[in-house]
């Protein structure tokens, strides 16, 4: 009740407005408009809403004196969801020849609000640009069509409108910008145009300097062309830009030094990594590491050390599996329970959430599908507490 009576309020308080107007006219022929105006207000209260928009539909004989009436019904009905009579009421005010300037772009941008809630893009867009050269419309214009054309795929535009948007407003839409730059890369990289790929990753970086996505593209594209050394210098500036990134290229990073044969080097980036970041997936590529150079006794010894200070479920299935490894012992049928257990618990985890609204995922989207942010959606730390003891 309470949320439709907000709703209804504005439709309200335009009839209100209406009345009052007629009433500073004269008093002839308003009786039957004043007895609508108050069942309609008797209905709002009573929430009998649709009954209440009737009531006020019918009060609504478009001219200038009721537009105000046409707007607020439109908006109503598009907030309930009923885009179809919003189209309607608006598209019918804007057919009117009798409105002031103000009404009808006011009306057009209803429309488009309509158009975009109901997924017409075309028909969005031609009437924001439209209003685009509208000085009091302009900035809020040019951003919706930066949205319109971010759902169309269309990156070069958004970029466009979004360069514009910043000479209108002063507001840095550089991060933005980045991501339809890679966005663009990636296009290209699958059309095996990796000259053009680079060069839309080097200007998502001239853009944003901290674009961790850029750098892990640039790291991606030179692994797969066999140039690892291209890939580590890339793979490591995500640990600069960003470490909480960096769980992004670690997996691809020891990739890169193994195929090197620059096992020492790696181990020892790592540990220089985790005197900042005691996370599971440095732990767990660490431990992983020294498994290698130096042998299994080496890496339970540091996983032991690890794991009392800094526990984490990777950390941890990275011990059992190790110890697995030995098929020793009468806890073997144990350690194989704990390493289910903990795998199922790693498998079941959300690895993502956005820091702007909260939203959480299991896979990384550089744009988050509810606020519709860039670059919000930030890996969640492995599971580190800090021991006291």
């Amino acid at each position: 009740m309470i949320e439709l009576l907000w709703l209804l309020l504005p439709v309200a308080a335009a009839s209100g407005w209406w009345a009052a107007r007629r009433s500073d006219r004269g008093r002839a022929g308003a009786g039957g408009r004043d007895s609508d105006y108050f069942k309609g207000l008797n209905y709002l209260i009573d929430d009998k809403s649709d009954q209440a928009i009737e009531v006020f539909t019918r009060m609504a004989d478009v001219d200038r004196d009721t537009a105000e009436i046409h707007l607020a019904l439109g908006n109503l009905f598009r907030r309930r969801g009923e885009v179809d009579r919003a189209i309607h009421i608006h598209g019918d005010l804007i057919a009117r020849t009798h409105l002031t300037a103000d009404q009808r772009r006011r009306a057009l941008l209803e429309l488009g609000e309509d158009y975009l809630r109901a997924g017409l893009f075309d028909r969005a867009e031609t009437l924001f640009l439209e209003l685009m050269e509208q000085p009091d419309y302009m900035a809020l214009a040019v951003s919706r069509l930066i949205y319109i054309f971010q759902q169309e795929k269309d990156w070069r535009q958004a970029i466009a409108f979004c360069d514009r948007l910043e000479r209108i407003g002063g507001e840095s839409k550089r991060k933005e910008t980045a991501h339809f730059c890679c966005e663009l890369a990636e296009e290209a990289h699958r059309q095996q145009n990796d000259p053009e790929a680079k060069r839309w990753l080097a200007e998502a970086l001239e853009r944003d300097p901290g674009c961790t996505r850029a750098s892990l593209l640039l790291g991606r594209f030179a692994m797969r062309a066999g140039d690892h050394r291209s890939a580590i210098e890339a793979f490591q500036v995500v640990e600069r830009q960003d470490r909480g990134y960096l769980s992004e290229a670690i997996a691809a990073l020891g990739q890169c030094f193994g195929a090197l044969d620059r096992l020492d080097e790696w181990v020892r980036y790592l540990r220089a990594v985790q005197e900042q970041d005691h996370g599971g997936r440095i732990t767990d590529a660490l431990a992983e590491g020294l498994l290698k150079q130096k042998g299994e006794e080496a890496a339970l010894q540091f996983l032991d050390r690890e794991l009392r200070d800094y526990p984490t479920l990777l950390g941890l299935r990275r011990l059992v599996e190790i110890k697995l490894g030995r098929r020793e012992g009468a806890n073997y049928a144990d350690l194989k329970a704990l390493h289910c257990i903990s795998t199922q618990m790693l498998n079941s985890a959300a690895r993502y959430r956005c820091a702007n609204c909260g939203f959480i995922v299991k896979s990384l989207h550089w744009c988050c599908p509810s606020c519709q942010n860039w670059s919000t959606i930030k890996p969640i730390p492995d599971l580190v507490m800090k021991s006291d003891g």
